[in-house]
């Protein structure tokens, strides 16, 4: 089996024809993402020569000269190595070796100088990959695509078009899709030609603009202007050009006059010929060489029509991703009671500027909703929807429909506190945010596919943000779709879930649940027996550490160099044996009998944040800063502590070591064993009645690292104060859900409980059983009485 390596394969294009080559089954395929050390050219040859690499395709964005320089000692590395034999550079648009008079592009000297490099080598047979113009640009954001968003020469969303010269300039193009598989099927050559073109489609201008009125159904307005105001970067600027500018400063740090710029160069290169294909000679047609053989491609005008006729299903689905299986299996109706439904709330306050700029209730909810709003065309997975077939978002088709949004998931609760909404909360439709005027409370609510905890941290950071810089609502009621862009990937789309070697992944799920599923004496709560039928209503009890007593945990833990985390967790497994123990004993003491010995062992499933393990937003096709930020990003892997004959300070060190452990370097596997580990885990959490009674863990950390205490209006008008926080979710087994975090210097330890199986006393027995074995095994001095903690 050949190996194919991408340099860039986790970039736009670059993950295109990775996945177009892994769907032949013909090749071994590994990505060369930018964390590969392209400084040295012996170090680039070392690998290419262990991985045995046949074929290099390099899918650079060529924008500077580091890049460029990465890909010569690429191409140098690969003509050293005997195993490479085929080199594919990074060209993926049109014939470059022509003068500004054709192709007024600067950067084409980057492709240049590639083209110099790959002469000059001995080994490599190379070609030039032509797809023209990528066509996806003509139906965004209504297509999904990899690319990011940008107009040229229309404008369909402003009903506009700007076309240089007389609009007779001709333009070949190719999807994506069907330029990554043409790419794919070239490597099945016997030699390849020089030039190697994948064009499905060559239209003027004006015929574009036929074809995207003919769709919409209504005209466009179309102006045309000199090539020469092109040739000085002095074009008409389209506005969702203009939108796109400001949405995106990280892409276009330098504003509009850097995107008019870009804009303004491909445009004249298409004016001045450079685009059609027409005009090629000696070049490899591959649409003609594997027609028949392979599934016809995407036109541009199947393209339009798709993208641009009215009321053409402009629904968005994912599928669900290893982590989001389980959630889904254990989804129940709306208006149903469910388990892991996630909430989070916080206890807020505004403070004006000027003694008369006090906010009533009723002034604060047109700003609250708005804000709410606001975050939903930022961040549309707000208002994603769970079905079976996955996350489904649909982009609203008019103001009216984004109102009737609104007016379900922003909820106005008079005379009620988060805790009533927690103790009655029920699965929505979707996401949903509740207000408390007289507590001065927001309540939110999602099912755990669209959230993870780091997920509502981030989403309270951003609400408040958007109070305090709010958007005008009239440029809130947007229908455009512009939004769909800022769609969340799966976690499954940021790591290399791949096996190793066929079937090792579920190998590998068995190996990481056999502690579990193997233990013998677990250590657990006590419940009556039989279980009773879970209740319909939700619970949870916070105890909350003084400031003085947290600072000395924390002083315990660093003079100790222990993590609070890691410490917490072994308070737990002591607090959890010495209930159960306790009951036992009781137990005993009623029917005469031998005392039951406590469990030995203690099974956790501990959270862990993906974040961190994905590549940089300018290394994938979700360009956004924030596209990791609300989502259900983490992973849960399976652990058992056995603290028999272990001081405490030992069991939070091996603790330490599971929580701090970086997960793909301590375990190389471990990415392909989630998702069948996931899926063998499902029938333990849908069988009726569950029965696991060993409480669960989640450490939200520190929250202030997250959740700022204070945010100034823009205005200058006041400031929005946080005074509060909560995390927490719902049960239907009779198990505890605990949860840690720090907020304003005290510590909380949070349980979340179902009432059918514990009293408010017993979780408050166990809350603060796990703050005695915290401040013994520390060794902290000077103890508070039990009240004050």
């Amino acid at each position: 089996m050949t190996v194919v390596a991408i340099a860039g394969g986790l970039g736009d294009l670059g993950r295109l024809i990775m996945e177009a080559l892994l769907e032949t089954g013909k090749y071994e395929v590994y990505a060369m993402s930018r964390k590969t050390d392209y400084s040295s050219e012996d170090t680039l040859a070392e690998q290419l020569t262990e991985k045995n690499v046949g074929v290099v395709i390099c899918a650079f964005v060529m924008d500077c000269d580091s890049v460029s320089e990465a890909q010569l000692r690429l191409i140098r590395a690969a003509n050293r190595c005997p195993c490479v034999n085929r080199f594919i550079p990074s060209e993926f648009n049109v014939e470059y070796d022509v003068g500004d008079d054709i192709l007024p592009y600067p950067e084409k000297r980057f492709h240049m100088a590639a083209r110099r490099e790959l002469a000059m080598t001995s080994s490599l047979e190379y070609a030039y990959v032509y797809p023209g113009m990528f066509m996806d640009y003509f139906g965004l954001p209504k297509v999904a695509s990899s690319l990011r968003p940008l107009c040229f020469f229309v404008d369909p969303v402003s009903g506009q078009a700007v076309l240089p010269g007389d609009g007779e300039a001709k333009m070949s193009m190719t999807f994506t899709t069907d330029a990554a598989r043409y790419i794919a099927l070239a490597l099945e050559l016997d030699e390849w030609p020089r030039i190697l073109t994948t064009a499905t489609s060559t239209v003027s201008l004006n015929e574009l603009v036929r074809l995207i009125e003919r769709a919409l159904g209504r005209k466009l307005q179309v102006r045309y202007q000199p090539v020469e105001k092109l040739l000085k970067r002095e074009a008409v600027d389209l506005p969702t050009n203009v939108e796109i500018a400001k949405s995106f400063p990280e892409r276009f740090p330098q504003g509009l006059h850097q995107l008019r710029a870009l804009i303004a160069d491909l445009e004249a290169g298409v004016a001045l010929g450079a685009f059609d294909f027409g005009k090629l000679n000696g070049h490899l047609d591959l649409v003609q060489a594997f027609e028949g053989r392979v599934p016809a491609p995407k036109r541009i005008e199947e393209l339009v029509e798709e993208a641009w006729r009215p009321n053409s299903g402009y629904t968005y689905t994912q599928p669900y991703g290893f982590q989001e299986v389980l959630y889904t299996a254990i989804s129940v109706p709306p208006g149903s009671h469910g388990l892991f439904i996630v909430a989070t709330a916080v206890t807020f306050n505004h403070d004006p500027a000027s003694p008369g700029g006090s906010l009533s209730s009723s002034d604060l909810i047109p700003l609250l909703r708005n804000a709410w709003l606001q975050m939903r065309q930022q961040y549309p997975t707000l208002a994603a929807e769970n079905r079976p077939e996955g996350k489904v978002y649909n982009v609203p088709s008019s103001p009216a429909e984004l109102a009737a949004w609104l007016a379900d998931t922003f909820v106005v609760t008079p005379g009620k506190t988060w805790t009533d909404l927690l103790k009655t909360m029920v699965r929505t439709r979707q996401m949903t945010i509740y207000f408390c005027p007289e507590a001065r409370q927001l309540y939110m609510q999602a099912e755990h596919q669209l959230l993870d905890g780091r997920g509502g941290m981030n989403f309270w950071d951003r609400y408040f943000k958007a109070l305090a810089s709010p958007t005008a609502i009239q440029d809130l009621m947007k229908t455009d779709g512009s939004e769909v862009v800022r769609l969340p990937p799966r976690s499954d789309d940021l790591l290399n879930m791949r096996e190793k070697k066929p079937g090792r992944g579920e190998q590998r799920a068995l190996e990481l649940l056999a502690p579990v599923a193997t233990m013998s004496a677990p250590i657990t709560m006590p419940v009556s027996l039989p279980l009773p039928r879970c209740s319909p209503q939700n619970a949870a009890l916070v105890l909350k550490v003084s400031t003085g007593t947290t600072e000395t945990i924390i002083a315990a833990c660093r003079a100790q160099r222990l993590s609070v985390t890691a410490a917490w967790h072994t308070a737990v497994v002591l607090a959890t044996q010495s209930i159960q123990a306790k009951h036992n004993l009781l137990a005993a003491r009623r029917t005469g009998e031998k005392p039951e010995a406590a469990g030995t062992q203690f099974a956790c499933f501990g959270n862990f944040d993906l974040r961190r393990y994905f590549p940089a937003p300018e290394d994938t096709p979700f360009p956004m800063p924030d596209a990791y930020a609300l989502s259900n990003h983490h992973c849960i892997l399976p652990y058992v502590v056995a603290p028999g004959g272990k001081t405490f300070s030992q069991v939070a060190r091996e603790l330490a070591s599971y929580y701090q452990q970086d997960l793909p370097k301590a375990d190389p596997e471990v990415w392909s064993a989630l998702g069948p580990m996931i899926r063998m885990m499902v029938p333990e959490f849908t069988r009726d009645p569950l029965e696991e009674t060993t409480p669960a863990l989640s450490s939200l950390g520190v929250v202030d690292q997250f959740i700022a205490s204070s945010y100034a209006q823009a205005d200058g008008k006041g400031v929005w104060r946080v005074e509060d926080v909560w995390f927490g979710d719902t049960l239907t087994g009779p198990w505890l859900e605990h949860f840690m975090w720090a907020w304003q210097g005290q510590l909380s330890l949070n349980s979340c409980y179902n009432p059918a199986y514990y009293t408010r006393a017993e979780v408050d027995e166990f809350n603060h059983q796990v703050l005695e074995k915290l401040l013994d095994g520390l060794e902290v001095p000077g103890r508070e009485p039990r009240w004050k903690l």
